[in-house]
């Protein structure tokens, strides 16, 4: 049978060292990555762990290898979905002083045939690029999830309409700055600009869009005078950065608004400060004149 293997690689502006630490030490890795109550990395050990507090997966994973800073291979198994059994590498190579480099390796992946479409070789790689793209990524550039929410007494079509119509959009982000906007369309694969006057701001593509339901935006680099920029070793930090709207129907006539977003270090507290009051703004707007 064919070893069916997948790989994500990713540089990181951080030494090898701290590359090390995020990935091998439970107390940082269970920031970004899993909760391991057990972890090992001795040779012949095995650790369990749940994917969430859902426990609906099971892992079992047996330590195969361990070099101190370079290289973490273990097994990886589903024992309640497949009797299969992969193996994952973690290799991580120093760049120069200030960068590294993570190799994930996950193979054997065709042993998990028995398991159903959920374990399909695609869908590993799906999530091993975000666990490392994106989580790793905004723990070891200190890029934070805020989470909010507000109940609004309104039916979920009129809350989705005030937070992106173009005029009440301007009005509900007044307190982020004065005169903000956006350009495009709300649309799977879109591209959105988010702005203020002048054209300055962030442009960004819509990754999922369900209306009156949910929408997901992945930011992806600067604007200025009103033109899309190229990366920069700052946008690069924070490139791939998600926000997410999603409305949920408490009852006929009130609508729960989550929002999740990521935040550089820089960011956190004005965020914390001000999407509050935007969110409070949208209420307002949303419960008057219905």
């Amino acid at each position: 049978m064919t070893n069916t293997a997948i790989e994500t690689v990713m540089d990181f502006d951080v030494p090898a060292r701290d590359l090390w630490e995020a990935i091998t030490n439970p107390a940082n890795f269970k920031k970004w990555y899993f909760h391991v109550p057990h972890f090992t990395t001795t040779v012949g050990e095995s650790f369990d762990f749940y994917e969430s507090e859902a426990r609906k997966y099971l892992h079992h994973c047996t330590v195969l290898e361990f070099e101190k800073g370079e290289k973490f291979v273990h097994t990886w198994e589903h024992p309640e979905q497949s009797k299969g059994s992969s193996v994952l590498t973690w290799l991580v190579e120093p760049i120069d002083e200030h960068h590294s480099k993570l190799i994930l390796r996950h193979e054997g992946l065709e042993s998990f045939a028995d398991a159903g479409a959920e374990f399909t070789p695609e869908n590993y790689q799906m999530g091993w690029d975000a666990i490392i793209k994106t989580s790793l990524r905004n723990y070891l550039y200190l890029i934070e999830k805020l989470h909010f929410s507000i109940n609004i007494n309104s039916p979920k079509a009129r809350v989705w309409e005030t937070l992106w119509g173009k005029q009440s959009y301007t009005a509900w982000t007044q307190p982020f700055c004065d005169g903000s906007y956006y350009e495009g369309e709300l649309a799977p694969n879109a591209r959105i600009h988010f702005l203020i006057p002048g054209g300055s701001g962030m442009y960004s593509d819509v990754v999922f869009c369900r209306e009156n339901e949910l929408i997901v935006f992945k930011h992806i680099g600067d604007v200025i005078d009103f033109k899309e920029q190229p990366l920069d070793d700052e946008s690069r930090r924070w490139t791939g950065c998600f926000e997410v709207y999603r409305l949920m129907e408490i009852n006929s006539n009130t609508t729960e608004v989550e929002v999740e977003v990521d935040v550089t270090d820089s960011h956190i507290e004005f965020m914390k400060k001000k999407f509050p009051l935007g969110l409070e703004k949208l209420k307002e707007l949303c419960e008057t004149n219905k």
